[in-house]
């Protein structure tokens, strides 16, 4: 053989073996967010949360009502010109010292809740990831993208929704 023979013949072996690696890369793509919510667990973490937020908008509208409470005494005292100086420097301490706590607590209503949620669905997280994993070697794919993220620039007729493969895994439908 020649040797440009070979050398075509070669690059043609190449190529062959080329596009037979390639057809066996597997991509699919996959929906944590629907997986999450078709997941029962979730349901009564959301109940949990809505206990919690409830008890501390509670907490927070008693707190709202005393200071209102306390602002509609000191118009009073205040249009009726019964106030000394000194006694009025007190109540608007006072006011602004309600006010400073009440902000406080709807700060700190909120971190608790946020720290409560991520706490509460770690688990779950985890769950969906390493189910996804599983799924992932088991399938024998190469890459698993997040469909909800945005981060798919391209998704080819022959990408796999893997969702129903992690739902299956996990047990839900």
């Amino acid at each position: 053989m020649r040797p440009t023979k070979l050398l075509f013949v070669g690059l043609a072996l190449m190529a062959s073996t080329w596009m037979s690696a390639q057809s066996n890369l597997k991509f699919g793509h996959v929906n944590t967010q629907a997986i999450l919510a078709a997941m029962p667990e979730l349901k009564t973490i959301d109940e949990q949360l809505q206990s919690e937020y409830e008890t501390l908008e509670g907490q927070l509208t008693d707190m709202q009502e005393d200071l209102q409470g306390q602002q509609k005494e000191y118009l009073t005292k205040l249009q009726a010109g019964t106030m000394s100086a000194m006694e009025r420097e007190g109540l608007e301490t006072q006011l602004q010292e309600g006010q400073a706590k009440v902000q406080n607590f709807f700060d700190q209503s909120q971190q608790s809740l946020q720290q409560k949620e991520q706490t509460l669905k770690r688990p779950l997280f985890d769950k969906v990831s390493n189910a996804i994993k599983e799924v992932g070697a088991e399938k024998g794919f190469l890459y698993i993208f997040e469909e909800a993220s945005g981060l798919t620039v391209y998704k080819s007729e022959k990408s796999v929704d893997v969702s129903d493969l992690v739902k299956a895994k996990l047990g839900i439908e």
